[in-house]
């Protein structure tokens, strides 16, 4: 059930989960999804495919009363374009788990092919997945996709 925008802010302030809807990036016909979790520090920003999918999640984590930083990406893959395929269902899931001191690991699994590569990564540049709290229905910033 939709939250009416005074609703969501006292859940904001109460450090509640709610996912605020914002309006598709240039090229996309479905929304952005912003789902803050103050109690834990938490936001993801959820990006949809063209049919409606989950197909890419920033995760966010509260590193200083002021900042953000992205310590993870996932992006899943699909077999086809049929819509309402779920995630168990993505042929491909790939994570990138990101520190502030520049290590990155990124995991792929292939489930077509039953494959799983991982790579290490040390001194990867990361100034760009800082970001700052964003005030309430301020999400533009932390709702990029493009990620220098």
């Amino acid at each position: 059930m939709p939250l009416t925008e005074e609703e969501a802010r006292v859940r904001d302030g109460a450090g509640e989960e709610y996912t605020a809807v914002l309006p598709p990036r240039t090229g996309t016909t479905f929304p952005v999804l912003v789902t803050p979790v103050w109690k834990t520090g938490v936001v993801a920003v959820t990006f949809l495919d063209d049919v409606g999918r989950k197909a890419t999640e920033y995760t966010f984590m509260k590193k200083a009363e002021d900042r953000l930083f992205l310590t993870r990406v996932h992006l899943w893959t699909y077999p086809n374009d049929q819509p309402g395929l779920r995630l168990s269902d993505s042929a491909s899931h790939e994570t990138v788990h990101l520190r502030e001191d520049g290590y990155v690991k990124r995991v792929v699994k292939n489930k077509v092919e039953n494959v799983q590569e991982t790579v290490e990564y040390d001194d990867v540049p990361v100034d760009a997945n800082w970001e700052p709290i964003p005030s309430f229905g301020d999400y533009g910033s932390i709702a990029r996709y493009e990620r220098d």
